[in-house]
């Protein structure tokens, strides 16, 4: 991240007292690529405050939890803005979920996330704080993110599991093709789950391929499987149970 970018998003958006901000998304992770989006989360922004209409075109699309303002620049930003009363019923979810540690706790007794809490949780969690650093330390810690990594862990295994066994039923029906695919999604959700088991959460499977890469060259030393992921991923991807099963062994 430069500090010309953090300038540039200073200015133009005079960020209020009182709220928080991140930036997140592939800028703040390190992997974005030419073209790529700027990811901004405001946290905790005051009632009455909008972002400035500086003649820049933008559109406000409506998500389940912020109003997400895209703005058409170069680089594109989208800025998330969370009011709080949003805040409020994610921290009650994810207050909530922190429960997924106590080996007592029924599974039913805990609250589902969609994917866009996931998002939104992730980002909070592993964004770069730009301003209002109390605010955003405070509802980090109301959230008590540190169960994510490990639910993101295993429920993303669980898919990986579902995609696996969708690859041999098609295999057995005679759809190689179908095969192939549905066991490349197998092998992606594994590779995230294990990102997962190592602290980092991925809530969609895009920028996989670059957070391999960027631990690689940093050579950092990493599970095995991160390590040799690379080499598995250079392979002939046709369903075999046999790729599948020696990530998974890893």
């Amino acid at each position: 991240m430069s500090d010309t970018l953090v300038e540039t998003l200073a200015r133009r958006f005079s960020w209020p007292d009182g709220g928080g901000v991140v930036l997140a998304g592939s800028t703040a992770e390190g992997v974005a690529m030419r073209g790529s989006n700027v990811n901004v989360l405001l946290v905790d922004a005051p009632y009455g405050w909008a972002p400035p209409g500086d003649g820049t075109p933008y559109v406000v699309r409506p998500m389940s939890l912020c109003l997400n303002h895209i703005y058409s620049s170069d680089p594109v930003i989208s800025l998330e803005v969370l009011r709080p009363r949003q805040l409020d019923g994610l921290a009650e979810l994810a207050a909530g979920m922190s429960r997924i540690e106590d080996p007592g706790t029924p599974d039913l007794e805990l609250p589902v996330l969609d994917v866009l809490e996931i998002r939104l949780l992730s980002r909070l969690r592993g964004g770069l704080v730009l301003h209002g650093e109390e605010v955003v330390e405070r509802w980090r810690k109301r959230m008590e993110l540190g169960w994510l990594p490990a639910f993101h862990c295993a429920t993303t295994y669980l898919t990986a599991l579902h995609f696996h066994r969708k690859a041999a039923t098609a295999q057995a029906d005679g759809l190689p093709l179908d095969a192939s695919v549905q066991l490349r999604l197998a092998v992606e959700h594994l590779l995230v789950s294990a990102l997962a088991a190592d602290g980092r959460v991925l809530h969609e499977v895009k920028n996989l391929g670059r957070h391999l890469t960027a631990d690689l060259s940093a050579g950092v030393e990493r599970p095995r499987l991160l390590a040799e992921a690379d080499g598995l991923l250079r392979r002939d991807m046709t369903a075999v149970p046999e790729l599948f099963a020696r990530i998974e062994d890893l």
